[in-house]
């Protein structure tokens, strides 16, 4: 099967005006450039995925990120070279980040503790350990000035910024796919699917990776839906169970998405269940009714309280897609 090529330029030059105009030079003059190369498209055209981000970051794999191409012209040309190993890439890797950014948007919204988290979409588990990261949000900074991890998140409107990081006493993490920290094949890889000139959030990645690789959290592989009673069963009785997750389910069907939900309510007849979605417009459905429109590209910051099978949905707040800017609502 091969895509059509007119779509294909049309995914890139969204790309370009969407997600990375004013935040990524590199792969918005690459991404504009793709769109009108009729030869790169039809090369991205021939993949299973045309996915902007899988391809460039197919490329910096066999580049590394100082010698990723920069301009049409010399992506064109290595492709002449190496476009048998990018498609190899392509075909055989997806798009897995596992930003660590997401936790600053992540922590206003957290209960203060005991908290038991559960992550799907999980990855490598790094966002598992969101307790042991320092954290400036505006002017404010919170936790371990020593940890290798800093996070910076610039926040407008009224934030309820926490005094400290939260009490986390135990952390579960369900992937179809987890990847071990300790496997530097799949390191290099999710190492590849930081844009090259975001030097911040390459160091951030690999602080958190350093700090996984000495108390790494447990990632179990399973499905989203199909494996998570199972998960949720194990979380002690004690802390509030926290289920959470940053652009996952955008990957599934509406109906796992739905199914999803349901098995949390099903699951909260036990005991209550505080679900974090940080997720695109339109992915959880009951958060986007409620939500402001949008002008630009952010995330849904939502909350949603299950009791006894009835669930409590809240927007907190609008998002930046890699953690960089908070607006509460």
């Amino acid at each position: 099967m091969v895509n059509d090529p007119e779509d294909v330029k049309r995914r890139y030059r969204q790309f370009a005006d969407i997600e990375c105009k004013g935040y990524s030079d590199i792969y918005d003059g690459l991404a504009r450039a793709v769109s009108e190369d009729n030869e790169v498209i039809g090369f991205i055209a021939g993949m299973p995925v045309v996915q902007p981000n899988l391809f460039f970051s197919s490329v910096q794999l066999l580049t590394g990120p100082d010698s990723m191409p920069r301009t049409g012209s010399e992506l064109r040309a290595f492709l002449k070279r190496r476009g048998r190993d990018v498609g190899d890439v392509m075909r055989s890797h997806r798009t897995q980040t596992n930003e660590v950014g997401r936790c600053a948007v992540l922590l206003p919204a957290l209960p203060s503790g005991p908290v038991a988290l559960v992550e799907v979409g999980a990855s490598a588990g790094l966002c598992l350990l969101l307790d042991q990261f320092y954290y400036e949000l505006g002017s404010t900074l919170i936790g371990e000035a020593s940890s290798p991890v800093h996070l910076r998140c610039a926040i407008a409107g009224p934030v309820p910024l926490p005094p400290a990081v939260p009490q986390v006493v135990w952390r579960r993490g369900l992937d179809a796919h987890p990847i071990n920290v300790h496997d530097d094949d799949a390191i290099q890889w999710l190492l590849a699917c930081v844009w090259p000139d975001h030097r911040e959030r390459r160091r951030r990645l690999e602080g958190a990776i350093g700090l996984a690789r000495t108390h790494p959290p447990v990632v179990s592989a399973g499905d989203l839906v199909d494996d998570l009673p199972a998960v949720l069963a194990e979380a002690p009785d004690d802390a509030q169970l926290v289920v959470f997750h940053s652009a996952v389910l955008s990957y599934v069907s509406p109906d796992r998405r739905q199914a999803f939900a349901d098995a949390l309510a099903d699951a909260s007849k036990q005991r209550d269940i505080v679900w974090l979605s940080n997720e695109a417009p339109g992915v959880i459905r009951e958060v986007a009714a409620i939500a402001p429109p949008l002008s630009e590209l952010r995330f849904l910051l939502g909350r949603t309280r299950f009791t006894n099978g009835r669930r409590r949905d809240e927007v907190l707040a609008l998002a930046h897609p890699h953690g960089a800017e908070l607006k509460w609502l």
